[in-house]
């Protein structure tokens, strides 16, 4: 091993991810421009719930359509940025279109192109914010972004608001307005990395459609049955949500204005942008499952509260408030659970995947509750779906899987095991064997005449224990200053300061059978280095990534 070699703390925030989180605050916000108005625009020429219903329902079909092949073609290629900046820039021009063609069936179709592109975008830009991420912090990445995402939803409707009020309620300005933040996420998208490394695919995975309609059924065969059985349970919840349209007309329909109901809007966006990081954060720690839960609860809460026939304006501003926890939970950290579940080469697959079927539930979801709606009105439909959203709750709450698989690694639930048996059996160069938010354990076997190798944790304390063999201890300030020096034997520990440049070297007979204690943790969960020199890999790969 290198003496030289420095290893880095792991970064919460990435290149890419801040990137991303600009892009999508840009792009949301000309969204939401519009997003408030347009039922109700739709409403007052005379559209139904039911056609208001299908129009949505139709452009998120064909929005998850093309996320499932986004995906897909994404992972063929084992790129990401191309089709994250071309999906951005398919949305940024077509909101602004809809101003020269004030027409219902020319919105209407602007309306799909608008989803096409975020069709293309969404599965290899959740791809590359997981890539961007390790399991133990992958809630934080995807909450962050969705925090940025959200925080654009907020102002979105706030200009929105301002115009309304200044101009006359002009809707074609607001529309014309949305090239603004477009022509930001445009920009922005140009700082994207790609990722150096790639996966080689077979060649019978490379042949067009074909090849990606093979791709496509081969990942869904082999999928794991926790990633099916994650993937039914978030259908079953889109299902439920079907789309917030019947939010904005419910609203309405409890006699709210339109400047009310927009107001209430950015009060449901603002609350999402305070509290999506700490849910992110809150799954990182209590795990997706139960953060789901409250998220479906947040959903009946709504639910029950919009099924009163007589409420209160405080109480409808209430029901927007609860519904931004379900909403920041849903929309925000369901690709970070369901990443979990999906190999590093075929997650934007799995994301697309995924998403097909939420299109499909939002279809399947906004028609029938239009239909019962127009059949048996919104208290009932809205009480029965709130009821539905409380049972998955309760389901959520007690189900028991873990969040990510790993072969050696147990962390994040509690483990009992022969430490020192585990290490002496560990024949890997480095082992994870426990991933927690706050520290990790590892065993090591270093090659006789072998060494870990020189290096400094800014940010983390490390405590090692010898379970068999002879070492030589060096630390000190820096790299070229090591003058702490002491031999360690078995059952000997070390204890390396935060900061301080440090080796282990095996100056016995056999292997040096070591486990470490990092706190906070500082490999990715599930590490598996089988020599030194795979770690040497890894490593340098993660510090050229920090000198981009």
């Amino acid at each position: 091993m290198n003496p030289t070699t420095k290893r880095k703390t792991a970064a919460f925030l990435s290149r890419n991810v801040i990137v991303l989180s600009i892009v999508s605050f840009f792009t949301d916000i000309a969204t939401e421009m519009l997003y408030p108005i347009m039922p109700l625009y739709l409403s007052d020429i005379g559209y139904g719930v039911i056609l208001i219903g299908l129009i949505e329902g139709l452009s998120q079909l064909a929005a998850g359509v093309i996320k499932l092949i986004s995906g897909v073609y994404s992972d063929q290629l084992q790129k990401r940025k191309g089709l994250v900046n071309t999906g951005y820039h398919i949305s940024a021009l077509a909101k602004p279109l809809m101003g020269l063609f004030p027409t219902y069936w020319a919105i209407f179709g602007f309306r799909l192109i608008d989803r096409f592109g975020k069709g293309v975008r969404n599965a290899p830009r959740d791809a590359m914010l997981a890539d961007a991420s390790t399991p133990v912090t992958r809630g934080r990445v995807f909450g962050f972004h969705r925090a940025a995402d959200t925080l654009g939803a907020t102002l979105g409707p706030l200009i929105t608001l301002a115009i309304l009020y200044f101009y006359s309620e002009n809707i074609p300005l607001i529309i014309g307005l949305t090239i603004i933040p477009g022509i930001g996420a445009i920009v922005a998208g140009w700082f994207l990395k790609e990722a150096k490394d790639k996966t080689e695919l077979p060649t019978a995975e490379k042949g067009g459609i074909k090849g990606l309609c093979h791709r496509l059924k081969t990942h869904y065969a082999g999928a794991s049955p926790s990633y099916k059985r994650i993937l039914y349970l978030i259908t079953i919840i889109t299902l439920l949500k079907s789309t917030d349209i019947y939010l904005l007309l419910r609203a309405r329909e409890l006699g709210l204005s339109d400047l009310l109901i927009i107001s209430a809007y950015v009060a449901y966006n603002l609350t999402g942008t305070v509290i999506i990081y700490y849910l992110g954060s809150l799954s990182d720690r209590i795990g997706f499952a139960k953060t789901f839960a409250i998220g479906a609860l947040s959903l009946g809460a709504t639910y029950m509260l919009l099924s009163q026939n007589e409420l209160p304006l405080i109480l409808v501003f209430a029901a927007f408030v609860i519904y931004a926890v379900f909403q920041s939970v849903f929309e925000g950290l369901t690709s970070a659970w369901m990443s979990l579940h999906v190999r590093q080469e075929e997650r934007a697959s799995g994301l697309g995947v995924m998403m097909a079927f939420q299109a499909v539930a939002t279809l399947v979801g906004t028609l029938i509750i239009g239909f019962a709606w127009a059949g048996f009105g919104a208290k009932i439909v809205f009480a029965i779906t709130g009821l539905l959203a409380v049972g998955v709750a309760a389901y959520l709450f007690f189900y028991q899987q873990r969040d990510y698989n790993s072969t050696t690694d147990f962390g994040r639930k509690p483990y009992v095991v022969d430490v020192k048996a585990l290490t002496m059996e560990n024949e890997n160069f480095r082992t994870a064997i426990w991933t927690g938010a706050q520290l990790q354990v590892t065993t090591m076997s270093i090659p006789v005449g072998g060494e870990v190798g020189l290096e400094v944790h800014k940010n983390i304390d490390q405590f090692l224990r010898i379970e068999d063999g002879e070492a030589l201890v060096l630390m000190g300030p820096r790299e070229d200053e090591l003058t702490f020096q002491q031999p360690a034997a078995t059952d000997y520990a070390i204890m390396v300061p935060s900061g301080m440049f440090h080796n282990v070297v095996n100056t016995g007979s056999k292997p040096l059978k070591i486990y470490s204690i990092y706190a906070p943790a500082e490999h990715p969960y599930g590490t598996v280095h089988k020599t030194a020199d795979d770690a040497d890999r890894a490593e340098l790969a993660e510090l050229l990534e920090d000198e981009d």
